[in-house]
């Protein structure tokens, strides 16, 4: 969390409430969401700048306790049914242990008729 969010936390005898404790976790998340569309909206701009069609892997999303969270964040900026988002199996990171799941969408054909 930022500095700036915890700072009245800490410098405080007394306990926030569970409701001002949501709020902050809250504005946290909407912050982490939006570096999240930030960079897959900068990913989805990248591929269809080259082109590319079918099925895309946009994303990978290393595996940790919050993934559920991006993984609904991902549906729901890509709910258009035409993109067909999709979560893939868990992979592993060849040089290491860390796993990550791909993110996947399908993009139209590129020089197809209408």
């Amino acid at each position: 969390m930022d500095d700036e969010i915890r700072a009245p936390l800490l410098d405080s005898n007394d306990i926030p409430s569970w409701d001002q404790i949501r709020n902050i976790y809250s504005e946290q998340w909407e912050k982490e969401k939006q570096k999240f569309y930030d960079q897959l909206k900068k990913n989805f701009n990248e591929q269809i700048s080259s082109f590319k069609s079918g099925k895309v892997e946009i994303y990978q999303l290393h595996d940790g306790p919050y993934s559920q969270h991006y993984e609904k964040a991902f549906r729901e900026l890509f709910s258009d049914t035409g993109y067909q988002a999709s979560v893939g199996i868990p992979e592993s990171i060849p040089s290491g242990n860390k796993k990550y799941k791909p993110l996947y969408i399908t993009l139209p054909d590129c020089f197809s008729s209408k």
